[in-house]
């Protein structure tokens, strides 16, 4: 049996261990159990050193298996993130019981994070899951129920010579005024399972701008979109266009889809061209990066001497 949760550690500037498809975990030694491959990986976010080794068995991998290590790594790069953003004196106002956000955007998971999604939920006790059913069940229903944007209404299929236009569904979904489906008292009941794209997401600046109200609130940039590797990893893997799929329907779609969710591929291979590509995406976004963090800690200092300008004037 796959198991890709065992031995996830993190220690943010110095290593990250983790553990996918029966990979064994650090001895009490401080060595890595024989037999197991290890891949490392060394991303450089902001200048700071995110290490990780990633310990893989021989056996095989479904799509499902390598989304915790995802996770794994959308934490540390985020935390990493977040941190230099407040350093540089950005107001990151993201916490518990923020929930704007929850409550106007498209959530698209990626095909493996559906899959894991669909697991997750059928493992949790009997209560959680009939409600997580319900919930989407609801959602699907009056998401299907609205009229399609205009460009899709006689699109039969999309290939990749006819990719959707994801700004036009975002907008669209956005128009409908659907809050979360598993938003509940401004909290969200799936924490734990939650997508990457609600993990990576994270705003400087006011919440009230995030309301639709005064203010002004900047999305931080992300030196890697895992849920993009996680899209092309899959797109490779299966020979298909890169797919993504609306929260609200995954379980439904998942339902339609039992036979990609039970393919598998060796394990090392697959975390090898997970790496890579995580790789490839970390240095081609760094300059964009780097290039935007620097107007907003231009943004910061403006705000710092307008609230001192307002202190002085007021005394």
């Amino acid at each position: 049996m796959v198991n890709a949760n065992r031995g996830i550690g993190s220690s943010r500037v110095a290593e990250c261990v983790l553990a996918i498809a029966g990979g064994g975990d650090i001895g009490a030694s401080g060595t890595y159990n024989s037999g197991k491959k290890v891949i490392g990986l060394k991303l450089d976010i902001l200048g700071e050193t995110l290490n990780f080794h990633i310990s893989v068995g021989e056996g095989r991998a479904k799509l499902a298996d390598i989304v915790p290590l995802a996770r794994a790594l959308c934490t540390n790069i985020t935390d990493v993130v977040v941190q230099r953003a407040r350093r540089d004196g950005g107001r990151v106002p993201c916490d518990k019981g923020c929930s704007p956000c929850c409550s106007r955007y498209l959530v698209p998971l990626s095909v493996p994070e559906a899959f894991r999604f669909k697991d997750e939920i059928a493992a949790a006790p009997a209560y959680q899951r009939e409600s997580v059913w319900e919930a989407c069940l609801r959602a699907a229903q009056l998401i299907l129920s609205q009229k399609l944007p205009k460009p899709f209404m006689h699109q039969t299929e999309v290939s990749p010579a006819r990719p959707v236009d994801l700004n036009l569904v975002s907008n669209w979904y956005t128009s409908l005024k659907l809050r979360c489906p598993f938003l509940y008292n401004h909290v969200c009941s799936i924490y734990g399972q939650r997508p990457l794209a609600c993990r990576e997401h994270f705003i400087t600046g006011s919440v009230s701008a995030c309301r639709g109200q005064r203010g002004v609130a900047k999305v931080l940039d992300m030196p890697v979109r895992l849920p993009n590797v996680l899209g092309q990893l899959a797109s490779e893997l299966e020979g298909t266009g890169v797919e993504a799929v609306i929260l609200p329907l995954a379980l439904v779609w998942c339902e339609e889809n039992p036979e990609r969710a039970e393919r598998s591929w060796p394990a090392e291979m697959m975390v090898k061209r997970f790496v890579e590509i995580v790789e490839a995406m970390a240095k081609r976004n760094l300059p964009a990066v780097t290039s935007r963090r620097q107007t907003i800690i231009g943004f910061s200092k403006k705000r710092r001497a307008a609230n001192q300008l307002c202190r002085l004037s007021s005394g």
